[in-house]
């Protein structure tokens, strides 16, 4: 097989293995290996980690299949809808795993273990498929692992995008009281409605914006601090 002829077929791969290749070739496991080693050093492939490589420049292209199930969150999937005119430096992804962060042509692509594998879908990106998490979903997922700025956040809120409802029902969802009542916050505070969210409050008291000190005016019915 002609080489170009093989970087095309591998190209419809976000992410391809050992296997992929042997299949495609129908050489042994060592000749394949051999053969890949040799297209890496020629700057032809590049390898993601051990037995995983991919032919793009993009990680947004095969970042969602490192790590299988896996899609993009948080910050980043604030920037991929544009609730966000921010650009995260790195690429957010949530997996069910423990997993080291990869370090691709200077971008990190760090993975966040998250216990609520739903509200996720197949969307397509420079023509391929890609996991990313829906616009309410990405909202909630950053209010539960709180590794995306305050301010992003409530921009995403503000915009209108993500449907008050399904934030809700996912908030619920999650059954996590401190993100009930800062979502419940943030949407009667951009004129939205909150739905049944203060049922679900308690009795302590938290800083609206994680990233600064619990101190401020107190809001009764959310119990947050308004440290805005």
């Amino acid at each position: 097989m002609k080489k170009i002829d093989l970087l095309k077929g591998l190209a419809r791969y976000p992410l391809f293995s050992l296997s992929d290749y042997s299949r495609r070739t129908g050489k042994d496991a060592a000749y394949s290996r051999l053969n890949l080693h040799r297209m890496v050093t020629e700057g032809l492939i590049h390898r993601i980690e051990r037995g995983k490589y991919t032919v793009h420049e993009d990680p947004m292209i095969f970042a969602s299949y490192i790590r299988v199930p896996s899609y993009l969150s948080f910050w980043s999937a604030l920037r991929f809808y544009d609730l966000t005119e921010q650009l995260p430096k790195n690429l957010m992804i949530a997996s069910p795993m423990r997993a080291r962060k990869v370090l691709f042509q200077g971008t990190n692509i760090e993975f966040y273990r998250m216990r609520f594998m739903w509200g996720y879908k197949k969307t397509r990106y420079s023509g391929k498929d890609i996991f990313v998490a829906e616009k309410e979903k990405s909202v909630i997922d950053c209010l539960l692992l709180l590794n995306t700025p305050y301010d992003e956040v409530e921009k995403a809120i503000a915009s209108g995008e993500p449907d008050s409802k399904k934030l809700v029902s996912y908030a619920i969802r999650t059954g996590n009281a401190s993100l009930m009542k800062r979502l419940g916050y943030l949407l009667e505070s951009n004129d939205r409605d909150a739905g049944d969210l203060e049922k679900h409050a308690d009795y302590n008291y938290i800083p609206l914006d994680w990233g600064k000190a619990a101190k401020g005016k107190k809001d009764p019915k959310w119990r947050v601090y308004a440290n805005r």
